[in-house]
Parts: C-alpha cells; sequence; structure tokens
C-alpha cells in the first residue's frame, strides 16, 4: 500500500483529495505542516509521495520551498508540486527570465535594479505602463502608470524606500519591474496544461480596473485552437510540467503572449471542480478533442497524477 503525506492547504482542496486517494487503497495522512508534532511525523515518515497545495502567503510559500525541495531533490519522493515547478511559483521575475530564455512569447517587459537605468527607459517609455511586485494574486501588487512624472515618482520610491505589497512580508525594494500595457483585451484567458495529454480553459472577462485576474467574471465558451496551439507549444517549451496554468492575452501585434504560470491556483471555495470549463484532450497529431463527459476536475487531476506517478 502506498502511503502519502498530505498537507492541510488553506485552499481546502486536501479534503477532496483526500477521499479520492483512498478510492485507490493508498494510505493518506493529513498534517498540518504548522504544527510542531505533525512535522515530526512528517519528518520521522517513510514516504511513497507528498502533496501540498502550498499558496501565496509567504510564510507559508517559503517552508513549502523547503519542504518540497526536501521530498524532491534530496529523498527523491514524489511530489506535487515538484521543485522544477514550485520554484517559478509567485515569482514573474524568474517566470520572465525562463521564458525570455524558452522563447515563449511575453510582454515586452523591462526589470531594473538601477535608478538611473530604470529613468533612462522611462523618459522613452509608451504610457501608460503597467507595474508589477513579482508576487501577489487576483491583480494584486499590478497597477498602471499614467505618464512619465507617475512612474518616475513610483520607481524612486520602490528603489530607495520600497513600496508596500499585498503581503507585508513581501515589500518590494531596490528593484522595479514594468511591462507594456496591452491594448484591445477585454480580458484574458486562464488555461491549464495536464502534461502533452489535456488543456482546461476559459476567459475571464476584466473588472472596472482592467484586471480579469480575481474578477470573478467568466466565460465557458470554446476555446479557440490557435490558443490551443499556442500555449500547448509554450507548455512544451517550458519543459512539459505534470501540470502547469497559464494566463494567457494579446499583446498590441495581435499575437498570443504569456503573462504569468503558476502551479498553484483556485480554491475549493472559488472552484467546486464542477463547473462547465472546457476540456481538451490533445490528440498525436498535435489536433485537440473536446471532453464531452467530464468528470469533476479535481478528482481528474488526483487520477492523473497517480496514473503519471505510476501508483494506479
Amino acid at each position: 500500500m502506498k502511503k502519502i503525506a498530505l498537507i492541510k492547504d488553506i485552499t481546502k482542496l486536501w479534503t477532496v483529495y483526500k477521499p479520492a486517494l483512498e478510492k485507490h487503497n493508498i494510505d493518506v495522512i493529513t498534517l498540518d505542516i504548522f504544527n510542531h508534532k505533525d512535522r515530526q511525523v512528517l519528518l520521522e515518515g517513510k514516504w511513497d509521495a507528498f502533496i501540498w497545495r502550498a499558496k501565496h502567503d509567504p510564510l507559508i510559500r517559503n517552508l513549502a520551498k523547503r519542504f518540497i525541495y526536501l521530498f524532491d531533490k534530496e529523498l527523491g519522493v514524489k511530489t506535487f508540486p515538484s521543485w522544477d515547478s514550485y520554484w517559478l511559483y509567485d515569482d514573474k521575475i524568474a517566470q520572465y527570465y525562463l521564458m525570455r530564455q524558452k522563447n515563449v512569447r511575453t510582454p515586452k517587459t523591462n526589470i531594473f535594479f538601477n535608478l538611473d537605468e530604470a529613468m533612462q527607459f522611462l523618459s522613452t517609455a509608451e504610457y501608460p505602463l503597467v507595474y508589477k511586485c513579482p508576487s501577489g494574486a487576483g491583480s494584486a501588487n499590478v497597477g498602471f502608470l499614467k505618464n512619465r512624472a507617475k512612474a518616475e515618482r513610483y520607481a524612486t520610491k520602490a528603489i530607495r524606500k520600497g513600496v508596500k505589497t499585498y503581503f507585508k512580508e513581501d515589500f518590494q525594494k531596490g528593484y522595479v519591474y514594468f511591462q507594456e500595457y496591452l491594448r484591445n483585451n477585454t480580458g484574458d484567458y486562464r488555461l491549464v496544461c495536464h502534461k502533452n495529454k489535456r488543456i482546461d480553459g476559459y476567459f475571464r472577462d476584466a473588472n472596472k480596473e482592467g484586471f480579469a485576474s480575481g474578477s470573478g467574471k467568466y466565460n465557458f465558451d470554446d476555446m479557440p485552437e490557435e490558443l490551443l496551439l499556442f500555449v500547448a507549444d509554450a507548455h512544451q517549451k517550458l519543459g512539459n510540467k505534470l501540470v502547469m496554468s497559464y494566463d494567457v492575452l494579446k499583446n498590441n501585434e495581435v499575437e498570443w503572449v504569456v503573462t504569468e504560470m503558476s502551479v498553484v491556483f483556485g480554491d475549493l471555495d472559488s472552484w467546486s471542480g464542477d463547473t462547465p470549463i472546457p476540456n481538451y484532450t490533445i490528440n498525436p497529431d498535435s489536433t485537440f478533442s473536446k471532453v464531452q463527459n467530464k468528470e469533476n476536475d479535481h478528482i481528474f487531476f488526483i487520477n492523473f497524477l497517480l496514473k503519471e506517478w505510476g501508483f494506479i
């Protein structure tokens, strides 16, 4: 019998995963990783797998990095998320550098750690300009700079004194992250790739501030095939991870671009798994077939995970 350590994450998805795992005759031990006794159980146990959907909060994220690296890289335990996926999580700078090196199209982005260089860029930049903090969710830590004067004030404060972000532990100081403003988008697409086997996706309408992430407005129409092809290619270039979500829209040249990627997304309160999200299997000839009678997305994920790990 396989034995899995399942961490009680704040998304509450562990409450769905536990019975789904136990249906496959797996011994599931649920643990509160912030409890000292539970951590001792985790560290002293012999595990076949370790699962923790650790979300954005820096306290959670930083502890998760330690345990994910320990189990995945040092102990060779099947781990979700894997270290190769989680080191990118909630770090837009790392994601941008990776996507640029892997030739995955992104919005034009400029990151500065030197104020003089930032000022030189801002003197010729096109406005409005988007600024971002490397971490955050639901459009937190993202905003518009409407003109050069506002951009220069922001850059000076961020680099010299620092600026508050959504999480007080992620105080941003010493750098700025600028991205081109993408016109003529009424929202963006969120697509989830499961290796080279399946893509789920939907459209998110922008809120009144102009942001789609966190708007809570969804459209579940069919995905354009050119979008599916773009995302499947991007996922392959980025290592064909077990599962990864991508936020996608069009740039000012009307080309698809990835703005962000994430291995941890959603929670049980906002995503029951029964929502009619379009699902597509990826065929050997790189075409797509829509899945008509899908199971609950969370149950599908657990079954997919166990199959990829060779547990079932």
